[in-house]
Protein backbone atom coordinates (compact mmCIF):
# COMPACT_ATOMS: atom_id res chain seq x y z
CA UNK A 1 0.00 0.00 0.00
CA UNK A 2 2.68 2.19 0.80
CA UNK A 3 4.47 1.71 -2.58
CA UNK A 4 0.83 2.55 -4.09
CA UNK A 5 0.34 6.35 -1.90
CA UNK A 6 3.80 6.30 -3.18
CA UNK A 7 3.28 6.36 -6.98
CA UNK A 8 0.32 8.35 -6.94
CA UNK A 9 1.69 11.64 -4.98
CA UNK A 10 4.59 11.05 -8.08
CA UNK A 11 2.42 11.06 -10.46
CA UNK A 12 0.35 13.93 -9.38
CA UNK A 13 4.05 16.07 -8.80
CA UNK A 14 4.69 15.23 -12.62
CA UNK A 15 1.11 16.33 -13.56
CA UNK A 16 1.77 19.12 -11.45
CA UNK A 17 4.91 20.47 -13.03
CA UNK A 18 4.01 20.02 -16.53
CA UNK A 19 1.09 22.53 -15.91
CA UNK A 20 3.23 25.02 -14.75
CA UNK A 21 5.69 24.51 -17.79
CA UNK A 22 3.03 24.68 -19.85
CA UNK A 23 1.99 27.88 -18.76
CA UNK A 24 5.09 29.66 -19.37
CA UNK A 25 4.52 28.29 -23.22
CA UNK A 26 1.41 30.12 -23.46
CA UNK A 27 2.82 33.03 -21.60
CA UNK A 28 6.08 33.50 -23.76
CA UNK A 29 4.38 34.70 -26.94
CA UNK A 30 8.32 36.13 -27.01
CA UNK A 31 11.86 34.81 -27.79
CA UNK A 32 12.69 36.07 -24.72
CA UNK A 33 10.44 34.28 -22.89
CA UNK A 34 11.31 31.09 -23.86
CA UNK A 35 15.06 31.59 -23.78
CA UNK A 36 14.58 32.44 -20.16
CA UNK A 37 12.68 29.01 -19.41
CA UNK A 38 15.17 27.08 -21.76
CA UNK A 39 18.49 28.94 -19.83
CA UNK A 40 17.88 28.54 -16.76
CA UNK A 41 16.10 25.62 -16.07
CA UNK A 42 17.58 25.60 -11.93
CA UNK A 43 16.23 28.98 -11.80
CA UNK A 44 12.61 28.07 -12.82
CA UNK A 45 13.01 25.15 -9.93
CA UNK A 46 14.31 27.37 -7.36
CA UNK A 47 11.87 29.25 -7.89
CA UNK A 48 9.02 26.71 -7.14
CA UNK A 49 9.84 23.87 -5.02
CA UNK A 50 7.60 20.78 -5.00
CA UNK A 51 6.16 20.56 -1.56
CA UNK A 52 5.95 16.89 -0.27
CA UNK A 53 3.03 16.78 2.59
CA UNK A 54 3.58 14.75 5.39
CA UNK A 55 1.90 11.75 4.66
CA UNK A 56 3.92 11.01 1.86
CA UNK A 57 7.07 12.04 3.59
CA UNK A 58 5.95 9.06 6.52
CA UNK A 59 5.41 6.79 3.45
CA UNK A 60 9.21 7.46 2.45
CA UNK A 61 10.65 6.96 5.25
CA UNK A 62 8.82 3.65 5.47
CA UNK A 63 10.13 2.63 1.91
CA UNK A 64 13.42 3.21 3.19
CA UNK A 65 13.45 1.09 5.86
CA UNK A 66 12.43 -1.63 3.44
CA UNK A 67 15.54 -4.03 2.45
CA UNK A 68 16.57 -4.52 -1.18
CA UNK A 69 15.96 -8.04 -1.17
CA UNK A 70 13.64 -10.04 1.01
CA UNK A 71 14.59 -12.88 3.20
CA UNK A 72 14.40 -16.55 1.61
CA UNK A 73 11.58 -18.66 2.82
CA UNK A 74 13.14 -21.43 5.80
CA UNK A 75 13.42 -25.08 4.04
CA UNK A 76 10.44 -27.22 4.99
CA UNK A 77 12.82 -30.00 6.23
CA UNK A 78 12.62 -30.29 9.78
CA UNK A 79 15.75 -28.97 11.80
CA UNK A 80 17.07 -31.64 13.89
CA UNK A 81 18.81 -31.62 17.39
CA UNK A 82 21.66 -32.42 18.14
CA UNK A 83 20.05 -36.02 19.59
CA UNK A 84 19.07 -36.20 15.88
CA UNK A 85 15.34 -35.83 17.15
CA UNK A 86 13.36 -33.52 15.09
CA UNK A 87 11.84 -30.16 16.36
CA UNK A 88 8.45 -29.56 17.60
CA UNK A 89 5.72 -29.23 14.61
CA UNK A 90 8.57 -30.99 12.25
CA UNK A 91 7.59 -34.04 9.70
CA UNK A 92 8.00 -37.20 10.69
CA UNK A 93 11.52 -39.00 9.81
CA UNK A 94 11.93 -42.07 7.78
CA UNK A 95 13.14 -43.53 10.93
CA UNK A 96 10.33 -42.87 12.77
CA UNK A 97 8.07 -43.85 10.08
CA UNK A 98 9.94 -47.20 9.96
CA UNK A 99 8.99 -47.61 13.98
CA UNK A 100 5.58 -47.15 13.36
CA UNK A 101 4.85 -49.75 10.68
CA UNK A 102 7.40 -52.11 13.03
CA UNK A 103 4.78 -51.63 15.91
CA UNK A 104 2.00 -51.79 13.90
CA UNK A 105 3.24 -55.10 12.40
CA UNK A 106 4.38 -56.12 15.80
CA UNK A 107 0.69 -55.84 17.54
CA UNK A 108 -0.74 -58.00 14.45
CA UNK A 109 1.86 -61.04 14.91
CA UNK A 110 1.28 -60.88 18.88
CA UNK A 111 -2.71 -60.95 18.34
CA UNK A 112 -2.64 -63.71 15.61
CA UNK A 113 -0.07 -65.41 18.05
CA UNK A 114 -2.84 -65.19 20.77
CA UNK A 115 -5.77 -66.37 18.37
CA UNK A 116 -3.65 -69.50 17.82
CA UNK A 117 -2.55 -70.55 21.68
CA UNK A 118 -6.16 -70.27 22.28
CA UNK A 119 -7.41 -72.21 19.33
CA UNK A 120 -4.61 -74.82 21.14
CA UNK A 121 -6.59 -74.40 24.54
CA UNK A 122 -10.27 -75.78 23.08
CA UNK A 123 -10.37 -79.11 24.19
CA UNK A 124 -8.76 -81.69 21.91
CA UNK A 125 -12.18 -84.17 22.12
CA UNK A 126 -14.85 -81.48 21.62
CA UNK A 127 -16.32 -81.32 18.17
CA UNK A 128 -15.00 -78.13 16.33
CA UNK A 129 -16.96 -78.54 12.99
CA UNK A 130 -19.35 -75.85 11.81
CA UNK A 131 -23.12 -75.64 12.58
CA UNK A 132 -26.12 -75.41 10.75
CA UNK A 133 -26.10 -71.03 10.67
CA UNK A 134 -28.20 -69.87 13.60
CA UNK A 135 -28.22 -73.08 15.50
CA UNK A 136 -26.23 -74.15 18.33
CA UNK A 137 -25.16 -77.51 19.77
CA UNK A 138 -25.19 -77.89 23.69
CA UNK A 139 -23.65 -80.70 25.47
CA UNK A 140 -25.14 -81.14 28.46
CA UNK A 141 -22.11 -83.42 29.90
CA UNK A 142 -18.67 -83.91 29.38
CA UNK A 143 -17.60 -86.16 26.96
CA UNK A 144 -14.68 -88.94 26.85
CA UNK A 145 -13.44 -91.59 25.21
CA UNK A 146 -15.49 -94.04 26.92
CA UNK A 147 -18.64 -92.20 26.60
CA UNK A 148 -21.42 -93.03 24.19
CA UNK A 149 -22.02 -89.38 24.19
CA UNK A 150 -18.08 -88.79 22.41
CA UNK A 151 -19.11 -91.63 19.79
CA UNK A 152 -22.18 -89.83 18.78
CA UNK A 153 -20.26 -86.15 18.32
CA UNK A 154 -17.93 -87.45 15.67
CA UNK A 155 -18.68 -85.42 12.71
CA UNK A 156 -21.84 -83.38 14.29
CA UNK A 157 -22.37 -81.06 11.80
CA UNK A 158 -22.60 -84.24 9.05
CA UNK A 159 -25.49 -85.64 12.12
CA UNK A 160 -27.36 -82.34 11.92
CA UNK A 161 -27.54 -82.16 8.15
CA UNK A 162 -28.86 -85.89 8.15
CA UNK A 163 -31.09 -85.00 10.92
CA UNK A 164 -32.31 -82.70 8.53
CA UNK A 165 -33.05 -84.39 5.92
CA UNK A 166 -34.37 -87.02 7.95
CA UNK A 167 -37.20 -85.34 9.35
CA UNK A 168 -37.95 -83.26 6.21
CA UNK A 169 -38.81 -86.34 4.35
CA UNK A 170 -40.88 -87.86 7.75
CA UNK A 171 -43.45 -84.61 8.21
CA UNK A 172 -43.63 -84.79 4.05
CA UNK A 173 -45.41 -88.01 4.16
CA UNK A 174 -48.55 -88.96 3.51
CA UNK A 175 -48.62 -92.78 3.80
CA UNK A 176 -47.46 -94.65 6.89
CA UNK A 177 -44.69 -97.09 4.96
CA UNK A 178 -43.13 -94.22 3.81
CA UNK A 179 -41.17 -93.15 7.19
CA UNK A 180 -40.29 -97.07 7.77
CA UNK A 181 -36.97 -96.18 6.55
CA UNK A 182 -36.73 -93.52 8.58
CA UNK A 183 -37.48 -94.39 11.82
CA UNK A 184 -35.89 -96.62 15.15
CA UNK A 185 -37.79 -99.76 14.75
CA UNK A 186 -38.27 -101.41 17.86
CA UNK A 187 -41.03 -104.72 18.93
CA UNK A 188 -43.56 -102.37 19.78
CA UNK A 189 -43.32 -99.79 16.46
CA UNK A 190 -45.19 -101.43 13.86
CA UNK A 191 -48.63 -101.52 16.36
CA UNK A 192 -47.59 -98.06 17.87
CA UNK A 193 -47.52 -96.72 13.85
CA UNK A 194 -50.64 -98.14 13.49
CA UNK A 195 -52.54 -96.61 16.42
CA UNK A 196 -50.65 -93.48 16.79
CA UNK A 197 -49.33 -92.50 13.12
CA UNK A 198 -51.28 -89.84 11.61
CA UNK A 199 -49.35 -86.87 8.58
CA UNK A 200 -47.71 -84.15 10.36
CA UNK A 201 -50.70 -81.42 11.26
CA UNK A 202 -48.21 -78.41 10.00
CA UNK A 203 -45.04 -77.96 8.02
CA UNK A 204 -42.01 -77.24 10.31
CA UNK A 205 -39.91 -74.33 9.04
CA UNK A 206 -37.54 -76.26 8.55
CA UNK A 207 -35.89 -73.43 5.79
CA UNK A 208 -35.59 -71.34 8.87
CA UNK A 209 -32.12 -71.86 9.97
CA UNK A 210 -32.10 -69.73 12.80
CA UNK A 211 -34.98 -70.94 14.17
CA UNK A 212 -33.99 -74.37 14.47
CA UNK A 213 -31.38 -75.38 17.61
CA UNK A 214 -29.68 -79.12 18.52
CA UNK A 215 -28.59 -80.54 21.62
CA UNK A 216 -26.43 -83.44 22.09
CA UNK A 217 -27.03 -85.24 25.38
CA UNK A 218 -27.29 -88.84 26.80
CA UNK A 219 -29.73 -89.86 29.33
CA UNK A 220 -28.88 -93.57 30.59
CA UNK A 221 -26.42 -94.51 28.53
CA UNK A 222 -28.08 -93.81 25.13
CA UNK A 223 -26.37 -91.03 23.13
CA UNK A 224 -29.24 -88.69 20.96
CA UNK A 225 -29.17 -85.18 18.94
CA UNK A 226 -32.79 -83.48 19.62
CA UNK A 227 -33.01 -80.85 17.08
CA UNK A 228 -36.17 -78.09 18.10
CA UNK A 229 -37.81 -75.72 16.02
CA UNK A 230 -41.62 -73.86 14.79
CA UNK A 231 -44.28 -75.47 12.61
CA UNK A 232 -45.91 -73.19 10.43
CA UNK A 233 -49.33 -72.54 12.78
CA UNK A 234 -46.78 -71.73 15.51
CA UNK A 235 -46.59 -74.73 17.26
CA UNK A 236 -43.19 -76.22 19.01
CA UNK A 237 -41.78 -79.69 17.86
CA UNK A 238 -38.88 -81.55 19.13
CA UNK A 239 -37.46 -84.33 17.52
CA UNK A 240 -35.02 -86.91 19.11
CA UNK A 241 -32.47 -88.79 16.59
CA UNK A 242 -30.35 -92.02 17.44
CA UNK A 243 -27.72 -93.97 15.38
CA UNK A 244 -28.56 -97.83 15.21
CA UNK A 245 -25.84 -99.48 13.60
CA UNK A 246 -24.12 -97.19 12.95
CA UNK A 247 -26.80 -95.05 11.13
CA UNK A 248 -28.86 -91.98 12.44
CA UNK A 249 -32.73 -92.60 12.42
CA UNK A 250 -35.42 -90.67 14.13
CA UNK A 251 -36.73 -91.96 17.57
CA UNK A 252 -40.30 -91.66 16.29
CA UNK A 253 -41.92 -92.56 19.88
CA UNK A 254 -40.07 -90.16 21.56
CA UNK A 255 -40.61 -87.64 19.11
CA UNK A 256 -44.50 -87.75 19.45
CA UNK A 257 -44.04 -88.78 23.38
CA UNK A 258 -45.86 -91.94 22.39
CA UNK A 259 -46.97 -93.55 25.28
CA UNK A 260 -49.67 -96.60 26.44
CA UNK A 261 -52.35 -93.62 26.17
CA UNK A 262 -52.31 -89.62 25.81
CA UNK A 263 -52.42 -88.08 28.94
CA UNK A 264 -55.82 -85.90 27.77
CA UNK A 265 -57.36 -89.77 27.80
CA UNK A 266 -55.96 -91.27 30.97
CA UNK A 267 -57.18 -88.23 32.65
CA UNK A 268 -60.89 -88.71 31.37
CA UNK A 269 -60.43 -92.19 31.66
CA UNK A 270 -57.91 -93.29 34.42
CA UNK A 271 -56.96 -97.23 34.28
CA UNK A 272 -56.56 -99.37 37.32
CA UNK A 273 -53.49 -100.55 36.71
CA UNK A 274 -50.11 -98.97 35.32
CA UNK A 275 -49.35 -97.30 32.18
CA UNK A 276 -46.13 -96.39 30.57
CA UNK A 277 -46.11 -92.43 29.91
CA UNK A 278 -43.63 -89.73 28.30
CA UNK A 279 -44.44 -86.58 30.61
CA UNK A 280 -42.97 -83.35 31.82
CA UNK A 281 -42.54 -82.98 35.65
CA UNK A 282 -42.54 -80.17 37.96
CA UNK A 283 -42.13 -79.74 40.98
CA UNK A 284 -46.04 -78.53 42.83
CA UNK A 285 -46.55 -77.46 45.85
CA UNK A 286 -50.27 -78.95 45.87
CA UNK A 287 -51.15 -81.50 48.51
CA UNK A 288 -54.08 -83.64 49.82
CA UNK A 289 -54.99 -84.42 54.02
CA UNK A 290 -54.19 -88.31 52.91
CA UNK A 291 -51.36 -87.51 50.02
CA UNK A 292 -49.78 -85.04 52.97
CA UNK A 293 -46.49 -83.75 52.20
CA UNK A 294 -44.63 -84.99 55.08
CA UNK A 295 -44.84 -88.48 53.32
CA UNK A 296 -45.42 -87.82 49.33
CA UNK A 297 -43.64 -85.38 46.58
CA UNK A 298 -45.88 -83.78 44.42
CA UNK A 299 -45.40 -83.03 41.22
CA UNK A 300 -47.28 -81.43 37.96
CA UNK A 301 -47.62 -83.74 34.99
CA UNK A 302 -48.31 -82.13 31.31
CA UNK A 303 -47.45 -83.22 27.87
CA UNK A 304 -46.08 -81.07 24.98
CA UNK A 305 -48.82 -82.60 22.90
CA UNK A 306 -51.87 -81.16 24.70
CA UNK A 307 -52.80 -78.48 27.42
CA UNK A 308 -53.96 -81.54 29.71
CA UNK A 309 -52.87 -81.03 33.21
CA UNK A 310 -52.55 -83.81 36.24
CA UNK A 311 -50.57 -84.22 39.64
CA UNK A 312 -48.79 -86.74 40.30
CA UNK A 313 -47.82 -87.90 43.74
CA UNK A 314 -44.40 -90.38 45.09
CA UNK A 315 -43.41 -91.74 48.27
CA UNK A 316 -40.80 -89.65 50.02
CA UNK A 317 -37.07 -91.57 49.91
CA UNK A 318 -38.82 -94.34 47.53
CA UNK A 319 -36.36 -95.75 44.81
CA UNK A 320 -38.81 -93.56 41.95
CA UNK A 321 -38.31 -90.62 44.58
CA UNK A 322 -34.65 -90.63 44.33
CA UNK A 323 -34.57 -91.34 40.69
CA UNK A 324 -36.88 -88.54 40.02
CA UNK A 325 -34.90 -85.89 42.06
CA UNK A 326 -31.72 -87.02 40.26
CA UNK A 327 -33.48 -86.02 36.61
CA UNK A 328 -34.17 -83.20 38.07
CA UNK A 329 -30.83 -81.73 39.35
CA UNK A 330 -28.99 -79.77 37.09
CA UNK A 331 -25.12 -80.03 39.66
CA UNK A 332 -25.22 -82.15 42.16
CA UNK A 333 -22.07 -79.74 43.50
CA UNK A 334 -24.81 -77.28 43.86
CA UNK A 335 -27.56 -78.84 44.31
CA UNK A 336 -29.41 -76.52 41.81
CA UNK A 337 -32.87 -77.56 40.86
CA UNK A 338 -34.44 -77.78 37.32
CA UNK A 339 -37.94 -76.55 36.82
CA UNK A 340 -38.66 -79.51 34.84
CA UNK A 341 -37.63 -82.50 33.70
CA UNK A 342 -38.42 -85.32 30.63
CA UNK A 343 -38.90 -88.43 31.99
CA UNK A 344 -40.75 -92.05 30.98
CA UNK A 345 -42.58 -93.08 34.07
CA UNK A 346 -45.60 -95.20 34.61
CA UNK A 347 -48.45 -93.82 36.66
CA UNK A 348 -51.21 -95.37 37.95
CA UNK A 349 -54.70 -93.95 39.17
CA UNK A 350 -54.81 -92.58 43.28
CA UNK A 351 -57.33 -94.70 45.34
CA UNK A 352 -59.90 -91.41 45.61
CA UNK A 353 -62.82 -92.29 42.91
CA UNK A 354 -64.04 -88.69 43.15
CA UNK A 355 -60.42 -87.37 41.54
CA UNK A 356 -59.56 -88.39 38.28
CA UNK A 357 -56.59 -86.31 37.67
CA UNK A 358 -54.26 -87.13 40.31
CA UNK A 359 -52.02 -90.61 40.02
CA UNK A 360 -49.26 -91.95 41.65
CA UNK A 361 -46.01 -91.97 40.29
CA UNK A 362 -45.48 -95.94 40.33
CA UNK A 363 -42.17 -96.43 38.54
CA UNK A 364 -39.09 -93.92 37.34
CA UNK A 365 -38.22 -95.98 33.71
CA UNK A 366 -35.57 -93.76 32.73
CA UNK A 367 -34.51 -90.08 32.17
CA UNK A 368 -36.12 -87.74 29.20
CA UNK A 369 -37.80 -90.13 26.24
CA UNK A 370 -35.32 -91.69 24.54
CA UNK A 371 -35.49 -95.49 25.66
CA UNK A 372 -32.27 -96.89 26.16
Amino acid sequence: MAIALLRCSMIAMIKKGSSRKGQRRRRGTTGSDWDDDVSSPTSAVAEEPVKLDLATTGILREIARIPAKLPELAPTTPRQTQDGESTWGGQHSVRQLSRIWAAFIGVIVVMFLAIAWVNRQVDPHEDNSPTVPGGFVVVSEDEHDDSPLYAFLQNSYQKQQKALAIFRLFTAATKRDQVIPLIRMTDTTPAMLEKYWQPWPSPPLLDQSDALQYEFEEADGRAFLRMTGKNQDGSSFAAFFVEVEGELTLDWEATLEVGDARLATLARNPTEHPVKMRVILTPSPYYLPYLPESEYESYQITSSRDETIVWGYVKRHSPTHEKIRAALLQDVQVLDQMTEARVTIRMQKTADISSQNRFFITEMLHKDWVMP
